[in-house]
């Protein structure tokens, strides 16, 4: 076999995973969206996803790992992109530098992610793990942010700010995903309410 075809081979495989992972998780939202988290089983969204149960551990830990994949992912390229944002640019304008620039990955999830947010209102448990999560990623936000300032930990500011970038993304998303226009728009318009906000008396 050429070296070719060996190359071939492996993206091949790689882009086979990516189909499996992209219908695990499809087929999750769905389930739980339309009949709750508690009352889904594994083996119900391996067989939706045309795949066995054992077949769905080789890609998630458990269930709920499937719901919060995609947005470990993201907000982790949030705080990987941060730091490239122009020194001059204050921290909240950098951060909705950053948010915007990132939307277009977003965007085609839209209905995926209609289904999260649906998935985890219905359900004490993945709402407790949402609010986790959250607070999971606005504590890596305040450490990026800390570091952008040249901190050795985070102050005060630097976790106001994280919290309240996650007030302007929560009201960003909820306009997004009832309206047909850009997500970018509405970014930058949750948070140029948020500097309104706070430059009033």
């Amino acid at each position: 076999m050429s070296a070719s075809s060996d190359a071939r081979g492996v993206d091949g495989r790689g882009e086979h995973k990516q189909r499996t992972r992209e219908a695990l998780i499809d087929a999750a939202l769905t389930l739980f969206a339309a009949k709750g988290y508690e009352a889904t089983s594994v083996d119900e969204i391996a067989d939706w996803a045309g795949v066995s149960p054992r077949t769905f551990f080789r890609y998630f830990d458990s269930k709920d790992r499937v719901l919060f994949f995609g947005g470990d992912a993201y907000n982790a390229a949030v705080v990987r992109q941060l730091p490239d944002q122009p020194a001059e640019l204050g921290d909240l304008a950098a951060v909705a530098a950053t948010q915007r620039a990132l939307s277009s990955m977003v965007a085609p999830l839209k209905n995926r992610i209609r289904l999260y947010f649906r998935a985890v209102q219905d359900s004490p448990q993945l709402l407790g793990q949402h609010s986790a999560a959250l607070a999971r990623h606005e504590a890596s936000l305040a450490d990026a942010l800390a570091t952008r300032r040249s901190l050795r930990a985070p102050d005060a500011r630097c976790r106001m700010t994280a919290e309240l970038v996650s007030i302007a993304i929560r009201h960003a998303y909820a306009g997004w995903l009832s309206s047909k226009r850009d997500l970018a728009e509405h970014i930058d318009e949750g948070f140029a309410l948020l500097r309104e906000i706070a430059c009033q008396d």
